[in-house]
């Protein structure tokens, strides 16, 4: 069968002590993998590469067998929750997410801010909630589309011990829909539930 995500000899440097060094993995549909490794070796890289927001300087990811050059960009097969949250505080959470994905219903919407416990806030602008608010906002816009593969750059870096328990629990049942989850972490909290842990020198 094969691989949702597959990474051969990955590779992108920055700077002589910053980058990503050859990297290769796989992964398939319903996978949660954390990619681990200290500053500057290449976990946010590697996201932006599989996400196709900056090119390898060699190697190649292939997603669903084709490369990701040729990888249409929908948000229902690629999505990217990354660092810098880029949530448009014209519209409000609730709008944030749905604009997302068009097949979404309404009731997708607020299963999903009910989760992460958004609910109370779901009308408000991004600028009049705090940056944890904010960063499960963008969490659940990346999960409304059920995307075939979903990318999450320290997607608990500004929660609280019980927020970050339930972002692990959503982008969890998104992989157990058949999601592949990669998330790029300094945290251990995603360790039990992942499926593969990709560790980055």
């Amino acid at each position: 069968m094969t691989p949702r995500v597959q990474a051969t000899a990955v590779e992108k440097h920055w700077t002589d002590t910053s980058g990503l060094r050859p990297t290769t993995f796989s992964a398939e549909a319903g996978e949660l993998v954390v990619v681990q490794g200290r500053s500057g070796s290449g976990k946010s890289t590697l996201l932006a590469i599989i996400a196709g927001l900056c090119p390898a300087g060699s190697g190649e990811v292939v997603i669903d067998g084709s490369p990701i050059a040729a990888v249409s960009r929908t948000w229902e097969r690629v999505t990217f929750v990354p660092q810098t949250l880029a949530l448009a505080d014209e519209l409000t959470l609730r709008e944030n997410i749905a604009d997302a994905a068009r097949s979404a219903t309404a009731q997708d919407v607020q299963a999903l801010l009910v989760a992460l416990d958004l609910a109370d806030l779901a009308d408000r602008p991004p600028s009049a909630v705090s940056m944890g608010q904010q960063q499960r906002a963008a969490v659940a816009r990346a999960l409304v589309s059920s995307p075939l593969v979903l990318l999450a750059d320290e997607p608990t870096s500004h929660q609280d011990a019980s927020h970050s328990l339930a972002v692990v629990d959503a982008l969890r049942a998104a992989a157990a829909r058949g999601t592949t989850v990669i998330v790029a972490t300094h945290e251990h909290i995603f360790e039990a539930t992942a499926t593969q842990i990709l560790a980055l020198e």
